[in-house]
């Protein structure tokens, strides 16, 4: 692979969760920084996010049948916004019967393939897609910019009309402070978690590693920790394990679910035995996040009101 290519944040919008995790696999296999959107709504607020915090999306491959909002709806949306426009979009269909010129014509469609694609015949496609828009733009050189502190409040926009939602309600949770603290050292990840958290009404902050997590926890004491296992200078497990150590001497517990890259047999053993109380497989769902971080911090609140 080119080295101008390698590490370029790809995104993959599909609402079937076995093509999302092949993709994810594939994507992550050949170097691409990815994430993945299960809806195309999800997938524009997304990429709203990733713009409003100055993070270049370098690529989108978009399923075409899709639920709500289908392909022709979120290609027509991402070349409506000056913003995004400029992103290549590699479109899959399950069946070749779609106006593929028309789309180009109206909304700048990349490329188009054929569920099930082969692996090097979408590898090349998406260099291709990425070399193509960085000669356009004037960019050589793949460029990692440092994240901003994101805005107080996020919406995700439902729904094929760009209309924004009321902001939710917070969950009512015990006493001030952080809601959560995220230990997560891949920029793309860090942006799916801040839009989650952010359109639950959650505080949160962000550490970029093991080492950073155990010090953020000493002054933050959050309620809730999302902890990914793989990280440099101290895994998750390390940091886990040291945090563990401290609440023995202070008699508190602050719920740790593991964040895991692949659903191994094995993994939420591990987690477990590093003194984690629950483990969550990436690519993360909104929906399954949401309802762990529910549990744990009801369960949390429910420990400090009896106490």
């Amino acid at each position: 692979m080119p080295v101008d290519v390698t590490g370029a944040r790809v995104l993959v919008i599909d609402d079937n969760p076995v093509n999302r995790d092949i993709l994810l696999e594939q994507l992550r296999s050949w170097g691409f920084d990815c994430a993945a959107a299960e809806s195309g709504a999800i997938g524009l607020a997304f990429l709203d996010r990733a713009a409003q915090l100055g993070a270049s999306v370098d690529c989108v491959i978009l399923d075409y049948q899709m639920p709500g909002m289908n392909g022709a709806d979120v290609a027509k949306a991402i070349a409506a916004d000056s913003r995004t426009s400029s992103i290549p979009v590699v479109l899959l269909t399950s069946v070749d019967q779609i106006d593929f010129s028309r789309m180009v014509l109206d909304f700048g469609i990349a490329a188009h393939l054929t569920k099930p694609a082969r692996s090097a015949v979408l590898l090349g496609t998406v260099i291709a897609a990425v070399q193509k828009a960085r000669s356009q733009s004037g960019r050589t050189q793949f460029v990692r910019e440092p994240l901003r502190a994101p805005p107080a409040a996020f919406t995700v926009i439902r729904g094929p009309a760009p209309a924004p939602l009321a902001q939710p309600e917070p969950m009512p949770l015990q006493g001030a402070g952080l809601d959560v603290l995220v230990a997560e050292d891949n920029e793309v990840n860090q942006l799916v978690f801040g839009q989650i958290l952010s359109g639950l009404g959650l505080s949160h902050r962000i550490a970029g590693n093991g080492r950073t997590a155990v010090e953020m926890y000493r002054t933050f004491k959050p309620k809730l920790i999302l902890m990914d296992v793989s990280m440099p200078e101290m895994n998750g497990y390390e940091a886990t394990r040291a945090i563990r150590a401290e609440e023995t001497q202070s008699g508190s517990r602050t719920p740790i679910i593991g964040v895991t890259a692949h659903a191994l047999k094995g993994d939420r053993e591990k987690c477990l035995d590093a003194g984690m109380d629950d483990y969550l497989p990436k690519p993360v769902s909104p929906d399954k996040l949401s309802a762990k971080i529910g549990t744990w911090l009801s369960e949390s609140a429910d420990l400090v009101r009896s106490a």
